[in-house]
């Protein structure tokens, strides 16, 4: 079946930590334990993506190592088509490992992330463009023959752990092939406000927002994005839920009471599942609530990855 999501993002494995609490600068703390776990924000989002029962395939970059191997099994066994995955050869690009996060979790939940992109850099954007033409060789500009039946709704989803001139070129292929463009820009990046208008839909936390769009109160900065070609912001609110403006005007998607695990990835889980329910056809007001619903499950769980919570789960 051809994917009617494209998730152009990251890999990486990630050595997680948990600690009674986060150390202050200069302050060293036990671990009381240490996994290694799957991540990176494209992969987060593809296997939320995939667990709710939508076609996903995933375009980036990984080395030619154990990891790298391991996070394209693990991929293909939640039925993620990988076809669009980069390998590099570390021995003509030696820095080219496979995307590694050391991410640090309290008692409480929060968390402290260090990226190393490693391979995840490497990706240019005419390997984005071809992956994209390759995964959807049916896909014409817009302005299509207007007799021909509707397709299914397609939707491609990026985020910025990847180079942003692949980014920019994911995001401009896409939407000339008539899907719906998604952007996480996570994380914030300076210069890298213009990529906001590419997407349709710009989904950020308020952190995020604060880096953009420093105006105060979440909804009016989220509305001076709406300045771009882009048709609505989401602004995630952590355990208040999510934001919704469009020009049309806002609305508050509340998130349940939880008791929270760990915050890790909770936000990919959120872009996942809502690309997953725009890809079914529903409309954001619809689609809202189930990826709130989705990402304060993942909370209650340890890790990014295996805390995707599947559709069964949300029915």
């Amino acid at each position: 079946m051809s994917a009617s999501i494209l998730v152009c993002g990251s890999l990486n494995m990630d050595l997680v930590a948990r600690v009674a609490k986060l150390p202050r600068a200069g302050e060293t703390v036990a671990g009381e334990s240490l996994q290694r776990l799957p991540g990176g924000k494209g992969l987060n989002q593809a296997v939320a993506a995939a667990r709710m029962g939508a076609a996903v395939a995933m375009i980036g970059a990984r080395g030619d190592d154990a990891d790298g191997a391991t996070l394209a099994a693990l991929l293909a066994a939640e039925g993620v088509d990988t076809g669009g995955l980069r390998v590099r050869d570390a021995r003509t690009l030696p820095a080219a490992h496979t995307g590694l996060a050391q991410v640090i979790v309290a008692a409480d939940g929060e968390n402290s992330i260090v990226v190393h992109g490693g391979a995840n850099m490497t990706l240019a954007a005419d390997e984005a463009r071809d992956a994209l033409a390759a995964l959807w060789p049916d896909a014409l500009p817009a302005a299509t023959d207007p007799t021909a039946a509707p397709s299914a709704p397609r939707v491609a989803l990026a985020q910025l752990e990847t180079p942003t001139d692949a980014v920019a070129a994911f995001l401009g292929a896409a939407r000339a092939a008539g899907a719906t463009t998604v952007l996480n820009p996570a994380p914030a990046l300076p210069g890298t406000l213009p990529l906001l208008a590419q997407a349709d839909i710009v989904v950020l936390n308020e952190t995020e927002l604060a880096a953009y769009a420093p105006a105060g109160h979440a909804v009016l900065a989220a509305r001076s994005l709406l300045r771009g070609a882009c048709r609505a912001v989401i602004v995630t609110l952590g355990g208040e839920g999510a934001w919704l403006v469009t020009a049309e005007g806002d609305a508050r998607f509340p998130a349940p009471a939880v008791a929270v695990v760990d915050t890790t990835g909770a936000g990919d889980c959120f872009c996942g599942v809502l690309a997953a329910s725009l890809a079914e056809g529903h409309r954001l007001e619809a689609a809202l609530p189930r990826a709130v619903a989705a990402a304060s499950l993942a909370v209650t769980r340890v890790g990014a990855a295996p805390s995707m919570p599947r559709a069964a789960e949300l029915a």
